[in-house]
């Protein structure tokens, strides 16, 4: 007698939800935040308006979860901090190692992220329910990015007159998805390109003995 190979209600509910992220990072992209319609995002996806509606209340609610998703990476979902590269940072032997580590590891984060949370940031500027959905993963992208910095400085010395919080904001801006999207997506900066600039730049403006 042969099994039953019908999906259960669970793998349903997973493919379901693959299909609605997956479909509204492309609207989302493609239209930007306010662009895109629960209504389209349903007819890419291949369900009901209703359905997205069941699985995440709100538009404001789906957007954090493609944020989400792409920070996280959809095959192997693992914060940041807990990843095999953030193993790495913490254990390079100077502060120039640990941030070429966190560049490194962060890269294909960034290149998966930063442009979806740009179209967020637009549309946080008129809409409140968006403001406190960039707010929030702006700040968990601020406490990931001082974790590191945390980490740098036992390993040395930051440069004359930058304190740690200092260091967190140059970071933020130097590893940020504003710039990310500015060299990968508007000057079409191969990845390479763009992580080497990076590994070079960010030692340099942060720290007292750059060398790596």
């Amino acid at each position: 007698m042969t099994g039953d190979k019908r999906p259960n209600r669970r793998d349903q509910a997973r493919k379901t939800r693959r299909a609605i992220i997956d479909a509204a990072r492309t609207e989302f992209m493609d239209g930007g935040y306010h662009g895109a319609t629960i209504a389209s995002i349903a007819r890419r996806a291949g369900v009901a308006p209703q359905t997205i509606y069941f699985v995440f209340h709100t538009k404001a609610e789906l957007v954090s979860a493609v944020i989400d998703d792409a920070v996280l990476g959809p095959d192997d979902p693992t914060v940041p901090q807990q990843s095999e590269w953030w193993a790495e940072v913490v254990a390079a032997p100077t502060a120039g190692a640990a941030l070429e580590h966190f560049i490194r590891g962060a890269a294909p984060l960034l290149d998966r992220a930063a442009e979806v949370s740009e179209i967020v940031r637009a549309a946080a500027l008129t809409d409140d329910e968006v403001r406190d959905v960039y707010g929030y993963h702006a700040d968990l992208q601020e406490r990931a990015y001082r974790g590191v910095i945390d980490i740098v400085i036992t390993k040395g010395e930051l440069r004359d007159g930058f304190t740690a919080e200092i260091a967190t904001d140059a970071l933020l801006t130097l590893c940020g998805d504003a710039i990310w999207v500015q060299l990968r997506k508007e000057r079409g900066w191969p990845l390479d390109r763009t992580v080497g600039w990076l590994v070079d730049t960010v030692p340099a403006a942060l720290l007292a003995q750059p060398s790596r």
